[in-house]
């Protein structure tokens, strides 16, 4: 019989390799030996989101959670689980606590702004557009999402602006909303 170190090691590599349902088999049998490890539970809900099994995902992470609340991978995917899912309370609330643990991490407060724009909360979306950008002056995603953040609240010059700065850094669709503003 294997231990659990050799089956998270045997689903680790067939996760690797993309074959993700045996990862999750794997998983589930690691799970049975260790079954207070929040990073099988983790792991085995990365894998379900490759196989599209979105709620199975949901509830490994939240069980991950559960076995450890300051897990912040498990709660950055969770929210932007419940983002592709469209419960943006639920998701704000676990990029939040994401946040509470870091806050040096760019890419939560662009996640949440964009999940802020979902909300037509679009103050607190430019907040954490700012925020990120403040964290990573060239996050192209960014400035695209503050752009419009700010059409929506009618500041076409500060849009044109980021559209710019999106474009330069990389986001494509931005040169094409720019030229679109100036016409």
């Amino acid at each position: 019989m294997k231990s659990a170190n050799d089956l998270i090691a045997d689903a680790d590599l067939k996760f690797e390799s993309k074959d993700f349902e045996g990862a999750v088999e794997d998983y589930t049998k690691a799970l049975k030996l260790e079954p207070k490890n929040p990073d099988i539970f983790y792991n085995r809900a990365l894998a379900k989101v490759f196989l599209n099994e979105v709620s199975g995902a949901y509830e490994d992470l939240s069980s991950a959670l559960d076995l450890n609340p300051n897990h912040e991978d498990a709660l950055f995917n969770r929210a932007r689980i419940s983002a592709m899912l469209g419960s943006y309370e639920k998701a704000v609330m676990d990029f939040n606590r994401a946040i509470e643990l870091n806050d040096e991490d760019g890419e939560l407060f662009t996640n949440r702004g964009a999940v802020r724009l979902q909300l037509k909360d679009m103050e607190g979306a430019i907040r954490d557009f700012t925020r990120a950008l403040d964290i990573n002056p060239s996050d192209g995603k960014a400035f695209f999402n503050r752009a419009t953040a700010f059409l929506k609240v009618n500041n076409k010059p500060y849009a044109m602006q980021d559209l710019a700065m999106a474009y330069r850094n990389g986001v494509i669709q931005a040169k094409e909303m720019l030229l679109s503003l100036q016409n």
